[in-house]
């Protein structure tokens, strides 16, 4: 692999960490120490989303996502869609299918920026602890 791909590699792997040790502490409301490490999950995935854009010369700068298909209302759901999509996303970059790489890490970012929006609008509204 190049060195972009080793980086991506190790990034889905940490974000995927994340992601599992989020779900397996989680009981009720997300701790602050949760919504970061969700947040560094997002942050992972999205890079990784940035660099195969780059790699497949693919660009579609109108798109628009409707989040509202992606939330979930229960939160640990959320993070189990996005950790599936994540593994898929993962396993297809591994096997060197980076279209479909592409397409299953935009779901997972799709699910994560769900529920890190639908946390922010609670401590907007002074719901909840974060």
């Amino acid at each position: 692999m190049s060195g972009w791909r080793d980086e991506t590699a190790a990034d889905l792997a940490d974000a995927a960490s994340r992601l599992e040790a989020a779900m397996a502490s989680i009981s009720g409301e997300p701790s602050r120490e949760h919504v970061l490490s969700v947040w560094m999950a997002y942050l992972k995935v999205e890079k990784s989303v940035a660099f195969i854009k780059l790699d497949l010369d693919e660009e579609n700068p109108g798109r628009f996502v409707m989040l509202k298909q992606y939330a979930v209302p229960d939160e640990r759901q959320a993070l189990k869609f996005a950790l599936s999509n994540l593994k898929k996303g993962s396993d297809s970059f591994a096997l060197g299918d980076v279209h479909q790489s592409l397409k299953w890490l935009r779901e997972s970012r799709n699910y994560l920026r769900a529920f890190l929006r639908a946390k922010r609008l609670k401590r907007a509204r002074g719901v909840g602890p974060v």
